[in-house]
């Protein structure tokens, strides 16, 4: 029966939270040998971590991360339930952050009191808080209406939208958050280098991502602004609402003039995001000529090709710039998400400054006439191919690529897919290279 031992930090957190049983028992366990130990796994010392739900454990000289709930039953088997488990987990995670185990916050933290819902959209802070007060799953964006203009339009989809005055600009944000579960949010704040940041108490994130980009949007919309103003349902469970706009893209009339599509969901205080889904998104012309529009008000944003995902993604292949711009938040996802209110309110007043109508349309979207006429036989029979898969043609700076959509289906599926699209390419002496994501295969034509 080997023991372990708690760092000084991991020890004072236990005290912290003395009152828990989970923690007298994992003291009892190393201080005075009341519990035994069955310590299999060799760890030698327990730390915090870096990371919410996790202790870092030293096994034969080295650190690795392993989950309270699974450390706890491991060491202490079949005593506490899940129920208890979580608790003495969020109470840890509160502690580490420095908040005190009872959802108090420390004296330099300041509980946000959230006002009588008022509509008034031109006060970024208050507009934030009212959006805020809980989150929003996936099913639950309708909840989020009373928080918005009446008279939005609403397509087919379950998106909503409106039009103002005569723009070829599309703004966008979504009304989902990345959470299962919906729960009520504390927020808190303090003060950092002179601006106000929002935090939780660290029991669910905040919900930042996205109700900073609709506070934006909202603010520009009573500025009277001139765009297209769409707010996406389903963003955080791969972009449902953008994608089945972008499916029936031609058949949107108000659309069809579009140019630019910007998104407000990046995190950090820097990003016009010029690459996302491994393809270029917008040109950097335009991505140069829109930071230095919003740096004219004070702000300090540029090119950035680490995008990864939002639902201006959704139209790289419909509209010719496409681009995501940091609205102040960080952790997104995360129990530690955190919202610079300051910056956001920085960023609202800048984006209603924007000569957004000025902007260069750069970069080409669809086929160029010579790989139309290098690819046409393949191109027409490869549409009478019938795909499970969402697959479809895109074009990315000059090169053609088949893309295979793999969100939500059985190996099966994707297996005869694959087998169908290979039989194409075998016929017509066509070798690729292929490119794996996650949530998707792009196959390079050449």
């Amino acid at each position: 029966m080997n023991t372990f031992s708690f760092t000084d930090r991991l020890y004072n957190i236990l005290i912290q939270v003395l009152k828990d049983p989970i923690a007298n028992t994992l003291l009892d366990m190393e201080t005075d040998g009341k519990t035994p130990v069955n310590n299999g796994l060799d760890i030698e010392k327990v730390d915090i971590s870096k990371n919410d739900w996790e202790f870092d454990v030293k096994i034969l000289g080295d650190i690795s991360s392993m989950k309270c709930g699974k450390f706890i039953r491991h060491f202490i088997p079949g005593k506490f339930s899940d129920k208890e488990i979580y608790d003495f987990c969020a109470k840890y995670n509160r502690v580490r952050r420095g908040l005190s185990p009872s959802n108090e916050i420390l004296p330099s933290y300041k509980k946000v009191e959230v006002p009588v819902f008022k509509f008034n959209p031109l006060d970024i802070r208050s507009t934030f808080i009212s959006l805020t007060t809980k989150t929003y799953p996936y099913g639950h964006e309708e909840e989020v209406l009373r928080f918005l203009p009446t008279g939005l339009e609403k397509d087919q989809f379950g998106n909503y939208y409106r039009i103002i005055g005569k723009s070829e600009t599309m703004f966008t944000s979504h009304l989902d958050t990345a959470d299962r579960n919906q729960t009520n949010v504390a927020l808190y704040s303090f003060e950092e280098n002179g601006d106000e940041i929002f935090v939780t108490d660290g029991g669910s994130i905040m919900g930042a991502d996205d109700k900073s980009g609709v506070s934006v949007m909202l603010y520009m919309m009573s500025n009277n602004v001139p765009g297209i103003y769409y707010f996406f349902i389903g963003e955080e469970v791969g972009g449902i609402g953008s994608n089945k706009v972008s499916s029936v893209f031609d058949s949107f009339k108000h659309l069809n003039n579009v140019k630019r599509c910007i998104s407000f969901d990046r995190r950090n205080y820097y990003s016009v995001i010029t690459s996302q889904l491994g393809r270029q998104c917008c040109s950097d012309k335009f991505a140069s000529e829109l930071a230095k529009e919003i740096n004219k008000s004070g702000l300090r944003l540029g090119l950035d090709p680490t995008g990864i995902y939002t639902d201006s993604a959704s139209f790289i292949d419909d509209i010719p710039e496409c681009t995501n711009i940091s609205v102040g938040y960080f952790s997104e996802h995360t129990s530690k998400e955190k919202q610079n209110i300051t910056f956001l309110e920085k960023l609202a007043k800048a984006c209603i400054n924007v000569n957004w109508e000025s902007l260069p349309t750069i970069r080409k979207v669809g086929f160029n006439e010579e790989i139309i006429r290098k690819y046409r036989k393949f191109l027409t029979e490869f549409k009478l191919v019938v795909f499970s898969l969402e697959t479809k043609i895109v074009s990315d700076q000059g090169d053609i690529y088949i893309k295979m959509d793999l969100d939500d289906n059985d190996i099966d599926t994707v297996h005869n897919d694959i087998l169908s699209l290979s039989v194409l390419l075998n016929k017509h002496r066509m070798d690729p290279d292929i490119y794996f994501d996650y949530s998707y295969i792009k196959i390079k034509l050449d």
